[in-house]
């Protein structure tokens, strides 16, 4: 539907939602096709369909005011929209706006760095109309730059997540006879707030809305005690349609650190001999080469094509290493042992959990037993399905065991004045009969959380294979190559995300909840997890 709302019924409740949806990715995907059959032309054309169809107004408005985490905090006018008449008050003044809006500054706030949380990041809150005209023309652009973005980048694009980027270093990197033993490590310093301008909307080319993407880029900020500034440079943390600028500024990347790929024949697509590899995230990135010289090679080059795009390294966070020193990438650290390629949660990732972990607990002194355990189920299955895939069986069974003391010394700080028998008895025991394990926490005198029957308070799952019965093991055994084995996650599985996938898999772009603090993955909400057992 293009020609707005006139002739359709104003009620939130009773949109056709699979109808808009529908209409949505069917227009997306004629997009990709002709962007992928280079008619410029008709991309351009379509294009202006998506920016004035109301499907994807109202799609967008969605997004923006009742699934996105941030639906909740406003913008510099102090404006959201959490209930439905709202929300369709404002899919109506978007619709209506949609090629006269001019965007407003953000809101500039600080949050902890995931790495290190002394540090500050700057994010940028627009406000909640500028919030969906970014879904809207985010859905009209990304699927042109889908079908030209390189083969080896996966940050903030749709059906691709951390786990692809993980497996793609691991295919070229295992087995004793890989050749690109050196990797060059690399992370672009504030890479979102010094992206050009200029060379980015050079890059957009025609594109309809390439005027209001100049807005919001020139917009400004506005912080507290500070007033208003002025942005020259660069695009803030915190937009909708930022990550996708950010991927499009850096298109380009592997070619021009000499990766080259085969174009024809039955082995179309994959890397030519002598050619680095070149994965990238979002602002981080892994060249993997032959030789420490070619690293610095490819190094030199990438630094002389980031300059005038108005990016540099952090030379604090940049280094040359062989394999056999190993890298941390994404939370996970990547090292061959001898002939062998392990894949590991990395020990920063592994510190932050413990620190969370205890400092959550900590706080929850004076909760009863059932508020501990769903407050902590969600951290821990979060971050262990985001582990689950690689060599995690000794790094889950340390956590096991130190899980078990803090939830020990919770119940005997919360019953100081009683025996620490009748503290035991009374919040462990042995609740899961298929876990020869007498440590499980359940809440005292009910039914046991971490029972095998799912219910109101139930947190079971499954980590076996089909047809055989759930299982609700402490720390799931995973990992490829690793102490315990090969898991079903890693081989077999139906999870598009976990390395080893099969191209239908792919295709289809099944994927793994990434978890909120991506690089450092911290939760990822509702996965299943390493055991909802806080058992010893």
């Amino acid at each position: 539907m293009v020609n707005g709302p006139e002739d359709v019924t104003l009620a939130w409740e009773a949109v056709n939602w699979p109808y808009h949806e529908e209409n949505v990715r069917r227009l997306r995907q004629r997009i990709f096709k002709a962007a992928q059959e280079g008619d410029l032309a008709r991309v351009r054309n379509l294009q202006k369909l998506m920016l004035h169809s109301w499907s994807n107004t109202l799609i967008s408005v969605r997004q923006a005011t009742q699934r996105n985490a941030g639906r909740k905090t406003a913008g510099v006018d102090g404006q959201v929209a959490l209930t439905p008449e709202a929300r369709m008050a404002l899919a109506v003044r978007v619709h209506r706006d949609a090629s006269s809006w001019r965007p407003r500054p953000v809101k500039r706030v600080y949050i902890p760095k995931a790495g290190n949380r002394a540090k500050l990041r700057p994010l940028g809150i627009p406000v909640i109309a500028d919030r969906c005209h970014q879904g809207r023309v985010r859905a009209a652009l990304e699927p042109e730059w889908e079908a030209r973005f390189e083969p080896k980048s996966y940050g903030f694009r749709p059906g691709r997540g951390c786990h692809d980027a993980i497996a793609a270093i691991y295919t070229v990197c295992r087995g004793p006879r890989a050749k690109r033993v050196w990797a060059l490590d690399a992370d672009l310093a504030a890479a979102f707030d010094k992206i050009e301008h200029a060379r980015l909307l050079e890059a957009l080319g025609s594109f309809p809305a390439r005027e209001m993407i100049r807005d919001w880029l020139g917009a400004g900020v506005i912080e507290a005690g500070k007033g208003f500034a002025p942005t020259a440079e660069g695009t803030p943390q915190g937009g909708v349609i930022s990550p996708l600028l950010l991927n499009v500024a850096l298109h380009g990347l592997e070619e021009a650190a000499g990766v080259r790929y085969r174009i024809t024949g039955s082995n179309a697509g994959e890397t030519l001999p002598g050619s680095p590899v070149v994965v990238r995230y979002a602002d981080d990135m892994v060249a993997l080469c032959y030789t420490k010289e070619q690293a610095e090679q490819v190094k030199v080059r990438l630094a002389a094509w980031l300059a005038p795009r108005g990016l540099v390294f952090n030379e604090d966070k940049t280094r040359i290493v062989p394999l056999s020193r190993g890298f941390d990438f994404l939370g996970f650290n990547v090292r061959r042992y001898g002939a062998k390629l392990l894949i590991k949660p990395s020990t920063a990732a592994v510190k932050r959990i413990r620190e969370r972990l205890r400092t959550q607990i900590h706080a929850l002194r004076g909760s009863n037993a059932a508020a501990v355990i769903a407050d902590l189920n969600p951290l821990i299955r979060g971050w262990t399905a985001y582990y689950r895939g690689v060599v995690s069986k000794k790094t889950f069974s340390d956590l096991d065991d130190y899980m078990w003391k803090l939830t020990y010394k919770w119940v005997v700080f919360s019953h100081a004045n009683k025996p620490k028998r009748w503290a035991v008895a009374r919040y462990f025991g042995k609740f899961n009969k298929f876990r020869n394990d007498r440590w499980c926490s359940a809440t005292p005198r009910t039914a046991p959380i971490w029972s095998n029957s799912p219910g109101p308070t139930s947190s079971a799952t499954s980590w076996s294979r089909a047809g055989r019965l759930p299982t609700t093991p402490r720390w799931p055994r995973t990992g490829p190559n690793g102490d315990g084995g090969s898991s079903p996650h890693w081989t077999d599985t139906r999870c598009a995300c976990s390395p080893g996938r099969t191209a239908a898999a792919r295709c289809a772009g099944m994927n793994c909840s990434q978890p909120s603090s991506h690089r450092s993955p911290q939760t990822s909400g509702k996965a299943g997890g390493w055991g909802s057992s806080a058992g010893r």
